[in-house]
């Protein structure tokens, strides 16, 4: 009994969400926008600093077109640097993922971002997000013709 107690305390611990680090944050808000369609609530728990502000700035249907992120799958996350001061980190990551329209993907990006990170209160947020450059391939001939 003792065993099947302690084996289920560790699975239950094992299966929390911990953001002990910025690249953890980072990584899990990716995550969690990729796979879903999240709640503004859920955004701004993750979030601090001048993107907070520009995500409670959004009207109701920019917030969804902003959410809503199913036409992209995500195929990769890596990070590259950290750099940390205090409480703040500078994280540069890469983001791999294909646009995907009628179950087929039409194209494969690849974005290199620095995101700002502040220690707040025990958390991680994310207080801003740059973008570097981004690289896209093509799988389907472009038709600039066609609405």
């Amino acid at each position: 009994m003792k065993l099947m107690i302690m084996a289920l305390s560790i699975l239950v611990i094992s299966c929390q969400t911990k953001l002990d680090s910025p690249e953890e944050a980072v990584e899990n808000f990716i995550k969690i926008r990729m796979e879903k369609v999240i709640t503004k609530e859920e955004v701004l728990s993750k979030v601090t600093g001048k993107l907070k502000e520009a995500i409670e700035s959004l009207s109701d249907d920019e917030f969804i077109q902003f959410a809503d992120l199913r036409k992209f799958q995500k195929n990769s996350f890596k990070v590259i640097s950290k750099t940390c001061q205090a409480k703040k980190c500078f994280v540069t990551y890469t983001l791999g993922y294909e646009s995907i329209n009628e179950g087929k993907a039409t194209a494969i990006s690849e974005s290199k971002k620095i995101a700002e990170v502040e220690h707040i209160e025990g958390k991680w947020l994310i207080a801003e997000v740059s973008n570097l450059k981004t690289y896209v391939e093509s799988l389907a001939p472009i038709e600039p013709l066609n609405p």
